[in-house]
């Protein structure tokens, strides 16, 4: 009986061990509220965009801010998505290059980079990125010491009680 009481205890030693390291091998992972997505297509020679969140809400009212390829500082052209998360804009095709164009409001969004040709926009390269970035643990090395103290940790009380036998 007591030699079964021992190794119980020295099991439930080492679940308790393991689940302390599973739960911070695999936590935290990134956070992530709603995320905006943006479709785009062109309405004769200008590019309509709208933008709803993951939810399926539309992202209206959503500050739009769009640079030229020669002005990466100054915006080219600033306005607000309509009721319906949509927004029109018409480059200039005399300044040919990668556009920027930036929609959102505080810290979501999308940002578009339209490349625009004396033939007007090439739709099928338009590459987007994300305004926004999930928040994660900002320094990996500290995890990795927390998985470690808490593996050493667990050793430690099972060498004791097999000690304290």
């Amino acid at each position: 009986m007591l030699r079964m009481k021992k190794t119980v205890n020295g099991l439930l030693v080492l679940l308790v061990s393991f689940s302390l390291t599973l739960s911070l091998t695999l936590g935290p992972l990134p956070a992530f509220a709603h995320s905006v997505l943006t479709d785009y297509r062109l309405v004769e020679d200008a590019l309509e965009i709208q933008s709803s969140f993951s939810t399926g809400e539309v992202f209206e009212g959503a500050e739009v801010v769009i640079y030229a390829p020669n002005d990466s500082t100054q915006p080219w052209l600033q306005g607000k998505t309509d009721q319906n998360g949509t927004f029109l804009f018409q480059p200039d095709r005399r300044l040919a290059g990668a556009w920027s164009v930036k929609i959102g409001t505080g810290d979501h969004g999308d940002i578009l980079s339209v490349p625009v040709s004396e033939q007007g926009v090439d739709l099928d390269a338009i590459s987007q990125s994300p305004y926004d970035a999930p928040h994660v643990a900002a320094n990996p090395f500290v995890k990795q010491m927390v998985v470690a103290g808490v593996l050493l940790s667990g050793l430690g009380v099972a060498g004791f009680r097999r000690w304290r036998r």
